[in-house]
C-alpha cells in the first residue's frame, strides 16, 4: 500500500493543481481536479512500475508480454486510488474542499481500447499479473474512438462516436522517441553476393508507430503492469509537393497511416456493407502491431 497521509497527499494535490491549471483547489473544476488527480496517480505508477521491473530483472525473474487488439480497462482514476490504498485520503481532502470524489470520478471516460470479453479478459490478465507479483506487459493499438456511443431517438437506435481521449489522454505517457518504422506495400528484391542473403525494400510505404504507455496497479501495491499502446503516425510532411501546390499529394501519407483504417477502421467499425475492406483493414492493425512488437522486442 502507498503510504501517503492526508496532509501529504493534500499538498501534493494542491501544488499539482495550481502548477497545471494556475488555480487553486477551492476555485478549480471537477475536470481540472480529475486531471490532476490522474497525472498524480500515473506518475506514482510509472515511478513503481519501473522499480519492479527493475528488481525484476535483477533477480533474473521471467516477464510476461500478452498481445491482444483490445483492452477493456474501463476506468482508472478510481480502482488505481483503491489498490494504492489512497481512495480514503483522496476523499478526505476532497471533503474539506466541500467536493465530492464521486463526482470527480464521474469526470473520467471509459477506455475506448475494447469492446467485449476477451477485452475485458485481458485487462484482467494485466490486474492479476500486477497483483500476484509477475511482472507483466500489455501490447495493443491505440484506438482513437471507442466503439459507439448510444442515442434513442423515436425508438431507432443512433450511433454516434466515442471520442474518449480528450479525457482519457492524461492517462498515457507517450514515447515519441522510441517510435519504429512499419513498411507497408512496396517490392522485395533478393540477391546472393558470396554467400550472404540480401534483401532490398523498395517503394514501400511507411507507416510510423508511436508508443504510449498505460499503468495498471496491482491491489495492495505488489505491483505494477504496463499496458504499452501503438499509435499510427505519418513519418513525415511532403514540404516539396506542398510548395508545388500537391496539396493533395502532400497529405497523402498523413492520411494513409493515420485516417486509412489501420488504427479505427476494421475493428472498431460495424459497417457491414463494407465486410470486405474492413476485414483487409482489420489484418493491415494486425500486420502493424505484430511487427511494432517484434521490433520492440
Amino acid at each position: 500500500m502507498m503510504k501517503l497521509t492526508k496532509k501529504e497527499f493534500e499538498k501534493i494535490l494542491k501544488d499539482k493543481v495550481v502548477s497545471e491549471c494556475g488555480v487553486t483547489l477551492d476555485v478549480a473544476s471537477a475536470e481540472q481536479i480529475y486531471r490532476c488527480m490522474a497525472m498524480i496517480v500515473r506518475q506514482i505508477m510509472s515511478d513503481r512500475q519501473k522499480q519492479f521491473q527493475a528488481k525484476t530483472l535483477g533477480e533474473g525473474k521471467k516477464q510476461v508480454y500478452y498481445l491482444c487488439m483490445e483492452f477493456l480497462m474501463g476506468r482508472s482514476l478510481r480502482t488505481s486510488l483503491f489498490n494504492l490504498g489512497l481512495n480514503e485520503v483522496a476523499e478526505q481532502v476532497l471533503a474539506d474542499a466541500d467536493i465530492k470524489i464521486d463526482t470527480i470520478y464521474e469526470q473520467e471516460p471509459d477506455a475506448g481500447l475494447g469492446n467485449g470479453g476477451l477485452g475485458r479478459l485481458a485487462a484482467c490478465y494485466l490486474d492479476g499479473m500486477a497483483t500476484t507479483g509477475i511482472c507483466g506487459t500489455g501490447y495493443s493499438i491505440l484506438y482513437e474512438y471507442g466503439i459507439f456511443k448510444q442515442k434513442i431517438v423515436d425508438g431507432w437506435q443512433q450511433e454516434r462516436a466515442d471520442n474518449w481521449l480528450p479525457g482519457g489522454q492524461v492517462w498515457l505517457k507517450s514515447h515519441p522517441d522510441q517510435a519504429v518504422e512499419v513498411r507497408f506495400d512496396g517490392e522485395i528484391h533478393e540477391n546472393w553476393d558470396n554467400g550472404f542473403h540480401y534483401i532490398q525494400h523498395t517503394n514501400y510505404n511507411s507507416v510510423m508507430a508511436v508508443p504510449s504507455d498505460m499503468y495498471v496497479q496491482g491491489y495492495d501495491g505488489k505491483g505494477v503492469a504496463k499496458l504499452r499502446l501503438w499509435q499510427a503516425k505519418a513519418p513525415s510532411f511532403d514540404m516539396s509537393s506542398f510548395n508545388a501546390g500537391n496539396y493533395n499529394t502532400a497529405i497523402s501519407h498523413s492520411a494513409s497511416a493515420e485516417l486509412s483504417g489501420i488504427i479505427d477502421a476494421g475493428f472498431r467499425n460495424f459497417v457491414f456493407s463494407h465486410g470486405v475492406l474492413l476485414s483487409f483493414r482489420r489484418f493491415c492493425g494486425r500486420s502493424w502491431l505484430y511487427a511494432c512488437i517484434k521490433k520492440e522486442l
